[in-house]
């Protein structure tokens, strides 16, 4: 059987930032999207590094860097004596889908892990505007990292009314917090999030194993009770690769 060989898009090469994140991650990003979208299909061999490298304008050990990321993470098998080529069978991606429903973030959340970094009972919010018309009188601030199959999809600022954290504090500091919510009955009227796409930070690189500057989803939640209170408040950052939308339009 002839094995297909891979082809540059028609533009020519990917264009990388300058300045961005390392040159091997935005290859590895570039060679990813070729081979979930199709471009790249089951058991296409790659060229060789040198051949990769000249392509892409790149050096040898940057084009060595994105194969290894992309051997790592199951996208790509390589043997010695017969190249690098695509799996026939793709990794499933775990990944934050956005919904505009409030049950369908919980269904999406629910069974994580929590890998606390800081916690504090503090009076005020910073992620709340100064004019804030109903905060919580304390709330429970908690700095963690979510945890599901394996993958770390969140890093969040979390500010949690205290006084439904005083309810089940154990059980909030061991899974996610809004489907613990749902599980106590707490009631909520109303809640709003703002997403912004942005880059990483040396935080989120750090917590999240992801590269500095590479693509990130910057989420801002807010819930509010019956009386108008922000019970919840949270900003996190989810790795963009693993952030798709799911929205339906209306007329």
């Amino acid at each position: 059987m002839t094995e297909r060989r891979p082809s540059l898009a028609p533009q020519g090469e990917p264009r990388f930032r300058h300045p961005g994140p390392p040159l091997y991650s935005q290859l590895a990003d570039y060679l990813r999207q070729q081979i979930t979208g199709g471009a790249l299909p089951p058991g296409t061999r790659l060229p060789s590094l040198h051949e990769l490298a000249g392509q892409f304008g790149v050096a040898r050990v940057t084009a060595r860097q994105a194969v290894q990321l992309l051997v790592e993470e199951g996208f790509l098998a390589s043997r010695q004596g017969r190249g690098t080529h695509v799996v026939h069978r793709l990794p499933s991606m775990t990944y934050e889908n956005m919904r505009t429903s409030w049950s369908a973030m919980v269904k999406r959340i629910e069974g994580a892990q929590v890998e606390l970094l800081h916690a504090a009972d503090v009076t005020t919010c910073p992620l709340l505007a100064a004019d804030e018309p109903h905060p919580a009188p304390v709330y429970h601030y908690m700095k963690r990292v979510h945890i599901k199959e394996g993958v770390r999809f969140a890093l969040i600022d979390l500010y949690l009314d205290k006084r439904i954290y005083d309810l089940a504090p154990a059980r909030f500091n061991e899974t996610t917090v809004i489907p613990v919510m749902g599980e106590m009955d707490v009631y909520i009227e109303s809640a709003r999030q703002i997403l912004t796409i942005d880059t990483a930070s040396v935080e989120a690189s750090r917590y999240l194993g992801i590269p500095i500057g590479s693509p990130v989803a910057l989420v801002d939640r807010v819930a509010r009770d019956r009386s108008g209170c922000a019970v919840y408040v949270a900003s996190m950052v989810h790795p963009g690769q693993r952030v798709r939308f799911d929205i339906d339009l209306v007329r």
